[in-house]
This record gives C-alpha cells, structure tokens and sequence, in this order.
C-alpha cells in the first residue's frame, strides 16, 4: 500500500496531464498557426506534425516521471519533475500577458493542480516512501 501522500500526488498530478490535453485539443489549430507564423520554423517547413509529435514526447515524459514517482519511488524522477515544473512556471508571465481564453484557464488550472501535487511529494509519509522506509513502522505515520 502507498501513502496517502503518494496517492494524492497520483491524482492530482494525473489530473493536471487531462487539463492539460485538454487545454492541448482545444486550442491545437492556433499552435499550429502560432508556429506557422514563426519564420525560422515556416522556412524548417515545421507544421503540425511536428507540434504533435512534440507534444506525445512531452506527455510520455510526465507519465514516465509519474510512474518512476508514484509506483516505484524514484527521489530522482520526483527531482526531474519539479525542475521541469520550475522550468514550465517560467512561461507564466508571458500566458498571464496573452489573450485570457478557455486554453490559458485551463493551462493555469493545470499549473495550480500539478503545484499542489508537488507539495504531496514534501510530506513526512512521501518523504519516507522516497526513503525506502514506507511500511517498516506504521506507527511512525499515524
């Protein structure tokens, strides 16, 4: 059995990639006409494909990060995340900046649950989970 920390981390952070895919379908054809837009990428002839593509790789990255986190306790992957999340709120400004549409609410709701979900990782039992100590003392987690 897993923490509860653990498992909270599991469902928030989960629940943040669907906004996330979400805020992805949804505003797609404008990604792709942003990036049209881009002469370096117009003249690499860089299109859909490639934002597509692109996309698929970030989102295998986050569910193998979620695994190695929330299955088999790897304090490497729970670091890998957080600097990519760090790396992810860089980008803030400029969505703050932007037109406020469906995929910048939907972009800012997933920030904020996968936020919440690295805090989980900080608690006593996830931090003992890390460790390799879950379940050798459950009186310790009471």
């Amino acid at each position: 059995m897993r923490p509860a920390s653990i498992v909270m981390f599991e469902r928030l952070f989960l629940a943040s990639l669907v906004l996330s895919l979400v805020g992805v379908i949804i505003g797609f054809d404008g990604m792709v006409d942003q990036l049209a837009s881009e002469p370096g990428t117009a003249e690499l002839g860089l299109g859909g494909g490639f934002l597509a593509g692109a996309m698929a790789v970030g989102f295998a990255i986050s569910l193998l990060l979620w695994f190695y986190i929330a299955h088999k306790a790897s304090n490497v992957a729970k670091w890998i995340l957080i600097v990519l999340a760090a790396f992810g709120l860089i980008s803030l400004p400029a969505m703050l900046t932007g037109p406020w549409d469906a995929t910048v609410l939907l972009g800012l709701a997933s920030y904020a649950l996968e936020i919440a979900a690295l805090i989980y990782l900080f608690r006593d039992d996830a931090k003992a989970w890390f460790r390799g100590e879950w379940g050798t003392n459950p009186a310790t987690f009471d």
